[in-house]
C-alpha cells in the first residue's frame, strides 16, 4: 500500500509540475531563462525573481519526494550513492527539459533493471550496471536524450 501512495504522489506531481511549466507565464519564463535571459528580460520578466521562485519548486518537489522515500523504507545519510547515478541516467536518458522523457526513462530503467534483477545468472550488483550500459549507449545514439531538442 505504501509504495502505491508513492507512485499516486509521484504521477500527481508530475502531471502538476507537466502543467504548471506549459501553461502558466512562469513556468514558460523557467523554461525560457535558461534559453535566453535577455529575451525574458525583455517580455518583462524579472530573471532573477523566476530563478527563484525555480529553486523554491525545485526544494518543494525534492522534499515532496524525500518523504515518499521515507515512505517506501528506511533512510540513513549514505542513500545518496544508491541514487544518483540512476537519477542522472534518467535525466540524460530523456533529455533536459523533457517531463515527458524523464517519464519514459525512469520507467525504461526500472523495467531493464528489474529485469536483471529476476534473470537467474545475473543479481543486484548488475542492476546500476544496465543503466550505465543504456545511458552510453544512449549518448552513443542520441547525444540529446529520448525527447530533447
Amino acid at each position: 500500500m505504501r509504495m502505491l501512495v508513492a507512485f499516486g504522489v509521484a504521477i500527481v506531481l508530475t502531471v502538476a509540475l507537466t502543467l504548471y511549466m506549459s501553461k502558466t507565464f512562469t513556468g514558460r519564463a523557467i523554461k525560457a531563462v535558461a534559453q535566453d535571459e535577455p529575451a525574458l528580460r525583455l517580455m518583462g520578466a524579472n530573471p532573477v525573481r523566476i530563478k527563484q521562485w525555480a529553486f523554491g519548486i525545485a526544494t518543494a518537489a525534492s522534499a515532496l519526494a524525500g518523504a515518499m522515500l521515507i515512505i517506501v523504507g528506511p533512510v540513513e545519510p549514505g542513500m545518496d550513492r544508491v541514487y544518483i547515478g540512476r537519477t542522472f541516467a534518467v535525466v540524460v536518458l530523456a533529455g533536459l527539459g523533457s517531463m515527458t522523457g524523464t517519464v519514459a526513462a525512469g520507467l525504461i530503467l526500472g523495467i531493464s533493471e528489474s529485469i536483471v534483477l529476476m534473470h537467474p545468472g545475473l543479481g543486484a550488483s548488475w542492476a546500476p550496471a544496465v543503466s550505465f550500459m543504456l545511458l552510453l549507449l544512449m549518448l552513443g545514439v542520441r547525444p540529446q536524450g529520448l525527447f530533447g531538442r
